[in-house]
């Protein structure tokens, strides 16, 4: 009797099995070892954007470009990722910046544009309390689960900033898991500020150099995005 209820037991839970497994299929949700292409969009938080101390409402030029490869990446079954500040309140970057930010407040949260793709599938998000968000153990942990990862692709701001520094390291990561993945950032969905010190140009192409010499490869735009991919056998 009791090998009969744990055989029933059994084909009642594969059963929920297949049925979960369908339903994770018309959803059209990726199993992490199935992503191939994963984008991520790095501090377009409010903070950053629209309002606070730190905000460049300049940067709002970017959510356009940033929605376009979002579609692009979903079109192709990939995955996006949004890394955003989200600072404790006694933060030590403060010392270093204005207080910015703070995690469960509003400049802490993803600009309005961009706010209705943080809830759909294959999607995270990712909260930092320093410049480099790839030191984050939740990032590195889920980067393990993509084994079949072939392209990245970077785009947010600060761009000699927060974006240098989480793709630079990313692309280091790589090399110490021994995994070849191609790298891109798009010039257009990038950017960083003007300061007294910080002309913002000068800091644009500094950045570009050095993930350049990194191993990144620094496109215009979306159109010469895809053209690399083709060269590169990206596209299918």
């Amino acid at each position: 009797m009791r090998l009969i209820e744990y055989e029933m037991e059994y084909f009642e839970n594969q059963r929920k099995q297949e049925q979960l497994e369908q339903e994770r299929i018309q959803k059209g949700i990726l199993n992490p070892d199935e992503v191939e292409k994963a984008l991520y969009i790095i501090d377009m938080n409010n903070g950053f954007v629209n309002f606070g101390a730190m905000a460049n409402p300049a940067y709002n030029a970017l959510v356009p470009e940033q929605l376009r490869m979002i579609k692009k990446i979903r079109r192709e079954r990939g995955q996006i990722n949004f890394i955003l500040e989200g600072h404790n309140k006694d933060a030590l970057e403060f010392k270093s910046y204005l207080e910015h930010c703070v995690i469960g407040t509003k400049e802490a949260e993803l600009v309005p544009e961009l706010l209705p793709e943080q809830s759909k599938v294959n999607t995270n998000t990712y909260y930092k309390n320093c410049i480099n968000g790839m030191l984050t153990g939740d990032v590195v942990k889920d980067i393990q689960k993509l084994k079949a990862l072939r392209e990245v692709i970077f785009e947010g701001v600060c761009a000699d900033l927060c974006v240098m520094d989480f793709a630079r390291t990313y692309a280091r990561y790589l090399d110490q898991i021994n995994k070849e993945v191609k790298l891109f950032v798009v010039k257009n969905a990038i950017d960083t500020f003007d300061a007294p010190g910080h002309n913002r140009q000068e800091w644009l192409d500094i950045a570009y150099k050095v993930m350049a010499q990194a191993g990144i490869h620094v496109v215009e735009n979306y159109e010469e995005l895809e053209a690399k991919e083709k060269t590169l056998g990206l596209r299918r």
